[in-house]
């Protein structure tokens, strides 16, 4: 199987994970709205709500990670450019996505 359709596939996948997810999401923030500061930490600091919400972070900041490059690919003509600008969206997703689950962990761990 070439890259290129791996690419593809990954992110078709990723977009049916982030449907459910967002829709997950979705319907918990409307549950939990009336909800104290530290009825909302509790929230969060159960074990499934931290498995979701890191599975949303990690499958969104791969989406648009490989979204960007493909409207990279498709639009900068400047090769040097183009592959600078794929490393940084990338390197910021990472970063991103490495925050995330650490504040995840934090509100588990320390709160």
């Amino acid at each position: 199987m070439s890259n290129i359709v791996k690419h593809w596939k990954f992110q078709r996948y990723s977009a049916i994970v982030n449907l459910i997810l967002a829709i997950w999401l979705a319907v918990s923030v409307l549950c939990i709205q009336e909800y104290s500061f530290q009825e909302t930490i509790n929230w969060i600091k159960s074990p499934i709500n931290a498995l979701f919400l890191s599975i949303f972070f990690i499958s969104s900041f791969m989406h648009m990670s490989l979204g960007m490059q493909v409207v990279l690919e498709d639009y900068v003509s400047n090769k040097l450019l183009r592959n600078r600008l794929i490393v940084t969206i990338k390197s910021l997703s990472w970063f991103l996505l490495a925050l995330s689950i650490l504040l995840i962990l934090k509100i588990i761990f320390f709160n």
